[in-house]
């Protein structure tokens, strides 16, 4: 092989690494999208709650499930967690859709996400009348 053939090789495989790398970092937008909307989840979550508890509970299904008596725990360390959950939610949504976004890609990751919150809702509407 002549030595400008060897260099031609080297050129694509060089720019393809440097675009995996800026693609690594483009996939972790949803965690920044879920830090972003929290503030705005909270604030719709003070307004849902004239509507009645249907609407926070498909807002915040794990908020319901940590104050839930089933689970056993104490009613300040439920409130507080369930405090924390509620700004922690969408930030760990957006961590997890990052993490699949890396591995699987955007519809297993978004699929993903709304099987894991429309479970937490049934689960709350299970233990709301168990």
């Amino acid at each position: 092989m002549s030595p400008s053939a060897s260099t031609a090789q080297r050129k694509p495989a060089a720019r393809r690494k440097k675009k995996k790398v800026a693609a690594g970092w483009l996939t972790w937008w949803p965690l920044l999208l879920g830090i972003a909307v929290t503030p705005l989840t909270v604030r719709a979550a003070g307004v849902m709650a004239l509507a009645g508890p249907d609407a926070l509970r498909t807002l915040y299904p794990y908020v319901l499930l940590l104050q839930n008596h089933a689970l056993g725990l104490p009613g300040e360390l439920a409130a507080n967690l369930s405090q924390w959950m509620m700004y922690l939610q969408f930030p760990l949504y957006g961590l997890l859709m990052s993490l699949l976004l890396r591995a699987k890609g955007i519809l297993t990751a978004v699929i993903a996400i709304a099987v894991l919150h429309f479970v937490a809702v049934i689960m709350v509407i299970a233990l709301a009348h168990a």
